[in-house]
């Protein structure tokens, strides 16, 4: 008979978001907790649900800030979108024809093909912009942190449901490099906007974007720069009652929670002030130096990243 065993596991971003899961996990024979299949048991079972989206959204949150950081769209003109058809081998039959089967919304099986063939060209040109982003920035001494996906789908406003859409990147980066890296994009229009979630949440952006990212066996779903930061979890133990529903801590504010299950996993979303922020277990500072952690074990705000009082790290309440 299998046993299992709930856990609750927590993570707090630099931005003030923290996530509580609650997930089950198969205990295969007498397993000890702390050993390596224990934790390869934990890791799978966390896989499940959705796990790109939270993971991205994880990372967005620990690296970027609402109100501050961009949302960079990169769109392809019809020239930028001839070129990539002729390096990804898409055969022209005429101008018509070719429109009609790399930009019609279509199910043919030609259409389909092509769509994959483009897709696969434009995720090397996302690389080959990435690596003129990393010059431009290296040459002005800017640091350069973003994460991005390549898109051929769009979620339908009345519908809701995803279908073909267009070739485009979305990009989040740094405000810093914003400029530097709009200008190395050669393929069309590069849009931006500042980023916004509730109470700086960006999560809601992370399952927009990873929603619109076509699904390939063994293929990353998003591109995260490897200047930015993966953060671990600060809490991992034994859930005391796996049927309760999980709660807000005292003094942190409610953003979101998925509904609430006798065994079934479950999601909390929350804004944990400064004040109430667990202590990390890291010396010095962190990338962006936002918080620093002393001897004394107190965080200390950094110059020119300072916690927004007013509407906290999203801009306006």
């Amino acid at each position: 008979m299998e046993r299992v065993e709930w856990r609750v596991r927590e993570w707090q971003m630099r931005n003030g978001i923290c996530e509580k899961v609650k997930f089950a996990v198969v205990l295969d024979g007498a397993v000890r907790t702390g050993t390596r299949s224990y934790m390869r048991a934990v890791n799978r079972a966390e896989k499940n649900s959705r796990e790109a989206a939270r993971e991205l959204a994880r990372i967005l949150n620990d690296n970027f800030f609402a109100g501050e950081d961009l949302h960079l769209t990169l769109t392809y003109d019809e020239p930028s979108l001839r070129k990539l058809a002729g390096k990804a081998g898409i055969q022209e039959d005429g101008c018509e024809s070719f429109l009609s089967s790399v930009l019609g919304k279509g199910e043919s099986r030609e259409q389909e093909d092509n769509r994959l063939l483009l897709y696969m060209a434009a995720e090397r040109e996302f690389r080959n912009w990435t690596k003129r982003c990393r010059r431009a920035c290296g040459k002005n001494g800017v640091e350069l942190r973003y994460a991005g996906v390549t898109s051929d789908r769009e979620r339908d406003k009345r519908t809701g449901e995803i279908g073909p859409a267009r070739l485009h990147h979305h990009v989040v980066v740094c405000r810093e490099a914003a400029e530097l890296c709009a200008r190395a994009w050669h393929g069309g229009m590069a849009d931006s906007k500042a980023l916004y979630g509730p109470r700086g949440d960006l999560t809601d952006l992370a399952e927009y974007l990873i929603a619109q990212v076509r699904t390939i066996p063994g293929a990353k779903r998003y591109h995260p720069s490897r200047t930015l930061s993966h953060p671990e979890p600060v809490m991992d133990m034994p859930a005391k009652n796996p049927d309760a529903p999980l709660r807000v801590p005292a003094g942190c504010e409610f953003i979101w929670r998925s509904e609430s299950r006798a065994g079934r996993p479950q999601v909390i979303r929350y804004y944990r002030p400064p004040e109430r922020r667990r202590r990390k277990k890291r010396k010095g500072g962190d990338r962006d130096g936002r918080y620093i952690w002393g001897a004394d074990k107190q965080t200390v705000p950094a110059p020119g990243r300072a916690e927004q009082d007013a509407g906290g790290p999203g801009g306006s309440a």
